[in-house]
């Protein structure tokens, strides 16, 4: 079962960040040449398959990529925005239904 957490700093051979597009921006971690052939390829065909934060967090449970949502967990940026973080938590409640 994969849990959103931390990259991992073992092995790390790259981050990849998608913010085109998304609601909350995502870094993958590739760890092999596999995992870089496939970001690679997600990133390339990103723009014309129309994803979003939640589908590309699916995309990376299926391959068994490593990721996390990048959101700032600041009392001010909760506060200046509840709705957005109330958004964050239903994403991240999502995310762990589907594992």
């Amino acid at each position: 079962m994969k849990k959103i957490i931390k990259l991992p700093e073992d092995n790390l051979q790259g981050l990849h960040f998608f913010t085109k597009g998304m609601n909350f921006p995502v870094v993958a971690g590739s760890y092999s040449e596999w995992e870089k052939q496939q970001l690679f390829y997600l990133e390339s065909n990103l723009c014309s398959t129309g994803f979003n934060t939640e589908a590309l967090c699916q995309w990376c449970i299926t391959h068994n990529i490593n990721y996390q949502i990048l959101y700032p967990l600041k009392k001010v940026s909760i506060l200046k925005n509840p709705y957005k973080y109330y958004k964050f938590l239903q994403l991240k409640k999502k995310l762990n239904y589907s594992l």
